[in-house]
């Protein structure tokens, strides 16, 4: 039987980037594999640019999603979905090429031997060395701050590059995820970790985006600090 593995890619104003990723996923021509993406109400027409290539890509699917927006009930909506439909493997991804569409082939290949494989910029080999140094700073400070309340000895907690395995997918309960803004990433990690899911991190180079603009502001980065102590304080 073949695998079915779903790239899952939740976007806002993606319009530079958006048609240039979906031709280099689909480029790395893996058997059985589907794009979702899921725009929150791009205003710059990505939806509309990632629908004009279903004639060339039947396998792609746009999601316009409805209120609430955000990058937490857009990552719950993806993974709902993933799990609705069966899919043998889900890859999530950002859409601005911080994450390269060719580290997907080395998550798959991890994902043979764990449920749950993460790109990580902070294991051997991996890099994070191409941005400004404050923002290199903020996240080694937020990683720290998330590993040590949460108790977690995965490397970079903060990635959002990750491959679920359908295994780990159900013990997630995606549909019961409560996370609103980026802290998703913390939430689905601290879950994993709880139900002793079996977790690798690979090596990735880690870049800032060349065109379009960041998502992320002071009050989603509070937000996220929040999620963190409160999953650590309550444990949900």
């Amino acid at each position: 039987m073949n695998s079915r593995v779903l790239v899952c890619i939740p976007t806002y104003c993606e319009s530079e980037n958006i048609a240039r990723l979906i031709e280099e996923i689909f480029s790395l021509q893996i058997p059985g594999l589907e794009i979702l993406i899921a725009d929150d109400a791009s205003p710059d027409n990505t939806a509309t640019i990632a629908e004009n290539m279903r004639d060339r890509y039947p396998s792609l699917t746009v999601l316009k999603r409805k209120p609430p927006y955000g990058r937490g009930a857009a990552g719950r909506e993806l993974f709902v979905y993933a799990q609705k439909n069966n899919f043998d493997a889900v890859i999530e991804m950002d859409a601005d090429f911080s994450h390269d569409p060719k580290a997907i082939l080395q998550l798959l290949k991890a994902l043979e031997n764990s449920d749950l494989v993460i790109g990580s910029r902070f294991v051997q080999g991996g890099s994070d060395a191409e941005r400004p140094k404050g923002r290199q700073i903020l996240t080694r400070w937020a990683n720290f701050y998330a590993r040590f309340l949460l108790r977690i000895s995965v490397q970079d907690t903060n990635s959002g590059y990750r491959a679920w395995s359908q295994k780990a997918l159900e013990a997630l309960e995606p549909q019961t995820l409560r996370a609103q803004g980026p802290a998703i990433v913390h939430e689905a990690l601290f879950r994993a970790a709880r139900k002793k899911i079996k977790i690798q991190e690979i090596p990735i180079r880690f870049v800032d985006r060349k065109l379009g603009f960041s998502k992320l502001n002071l009050g989603k980065l509070a937000y996220g600090y929040f999620w963190i102590l409160r999953l650590a304080v309550l444990g949900k």
